[in-house]
């Protein structure tokens, strides 16, 4: 981890931006705030300014910058920001998962572009990226990752299945 160059931590929409078509590394951070309306118990760790929030791993850094900038049935991000932040999740064709309505989509956008900053890192050679990924969210981790090793995950995870139960239940 320690010979990673990674660029400065920037607003996200400037991250996505820059990525690069190379795989890598990517740390979301929180530059904002939770809406008081988030679902975050008083009693986990409070999220504030500067936390990191995620990390996740790319084969192509730019495209994965698209699925968690527009679509959310592609984005496990995604998927956690819209559970906490109660946005509606609905049924649309034949997809794994829920995307959310076209007005949802629209407002977790705009929070997203307003609260939260990324920085990233090149990995010269694909094969040891998921081994990058995996130790960094062991020794980091950073809450949104559903690893199941925190409260603050476990949360994550129980509020997003709970949407994503929801969102089933309304297919019908």
């Amino acid at each position: 981890m320690e010979d990673l160059k990674w660029t400065a931590t920037a607003p996200i929409k400037a991250a996505w931006q820059a990525m690069p078509f190379a795989p890598g590394i990517y740390k979301i951070y929180l530059r904002g705030a939770l809406p008081k309306t988030a679902s975050w118990p008083s009693e986990l760790t409070p999220l504030k300014r500067g936390d990191l929030l995620y990390v996740g791993k790319a084969t192509n850094l730019r495209t994965r910058a698209k699925h968690h900038g527009v679509q959310t049935s592609k984005s496990t991000l995604r998927r956690s920001l819209a559970a906490l932040l109660g946005l509606q999740a609905q049924w649309h064709g034949k997809s794994a998962h829920p995307r959310l309505t076209d007005v949802d989509e629209e407002i977790l956008n705009a929070w997203m572009v307003a609260n939260l900053g990324m920085s990233f890192a090149v990995v010269a050679e694909l094969e040891p990226v998921a081994g990058l990924e995996d130790s960094m969210r062991e020794e980091l981790c950073p809450p949104l990752n559903r690893d199941a090793r925190t409260p603050e995950q476990l949360h994550v995870s129980a509020t997003a299945a709970t949407a994503h139960r929801n969102a089933l239940r309304d297919k019908g």
